[in-house]
C-alpha cells in the first residue's frame, strides 16, 4: 500500500497541483514519468480509487491522503511487478502461481524494531531519516530499517528473508 501511494503522489507532486483530469494522471504515469503504458497506468488509477487513495469528483482525481507527506526516494521507480504486489486481497492472479512472496511494510519493520528494541518508533523513523539523506536515497527505505536496527542491537533475522524477497538486490547481502 506504501508503495502504490508513492506512485499515486507522484503526478500530483510532479505537476504541483492538488487535483489532475483523470487523463493527466494517466498520462504523467505513463509518458511523463515513463514507469507504465497506458494501460497500465489506468489499472494503477483503478487500484488507487479502490483502495482509497483517491477520489473522483467531476473527472478529476483528487488525492486522499497528504501528498506531501509521501517521500520519493531520489530515482523512485515502482518495480515490474508493482500491480502484482498491490493486488487487492483475495483474488488470486494466475501469473503469481507457483511463486509466494511475502510483503512485508517500512511499517512492519518499525513495530519489529521498536518491539525488540525498545526504542520508540519517533527516535527510529528519525535515524532512518537520517541515514536515508546520508545515502541520498538510493537504498530502500527498508533496507535502511535494517542498518538502523542493527545499529540498536537488533536481531533482524526474522525479517531478513522477508525483506530480501521483495527488495530487488538485497538478497545480495543477505
Amino acid at each position: 500500500m506504501e508503495e502504490l501511494k508513492r506512485v499515486v503522489s507522484a503526478p500530483f507532486k510532479k505537476n504541483l497541483t492538488g487535483s489532475l483530469p483523470e487523463k493527466d494522471f494517466e498520462f504523467s504515469l505513463a509518458f511523463d514519468l515513463k514507469w507504465f503504458s497506458p494501460k497500465t497506468a489506468s489499472e494503477v488509477k483503478g487500484r488507487a480509487l479502490e483502495a482509497g487513495l483517491l477520489s473522483l469528483k467531476d473527472g478529476a482525481l483528487l488525492p486522499c491522503f497528504d501528498v506531501e507527506s509521501v517521500r520519493l526516494p531520489h530515482a523512485f521507480k515502482p518495480p515490474e511487478d508493482f500491480l502484482e504486489l498491490n493486488k487487492k486481497p483475495g483474488k488470486p492472479d494466475k501469473s503469481s502461481a507457483g511463486r509466494h512472496r511475502e510483503e512485508i511494510s517500512f511499517e512492519q519493520i518499525l513495530d519489529f524494531v521498536s518491539a525488540d528494541t525498545g526504542v520508540n518508533r519517533q527516535r527510529l523513523v528519525s535515524e532512518i531519516n537520517s541515514m536515508q539523506d546520508r545515502l541520498a536515497y538510493l537504498v530502500d527505505i527498508r533496507i535502511v530499517a535494517l542498518i538502523v536496527a542493527r545499529k540498536f542491537g537488533c536481531e533482524i533475522e526474522g525479517i531478513l528473508g522477508k525483506v530480501s524477497m521483495v527488495v530487488p538486490g538485497s538478497s545480495d547481502y543477505a
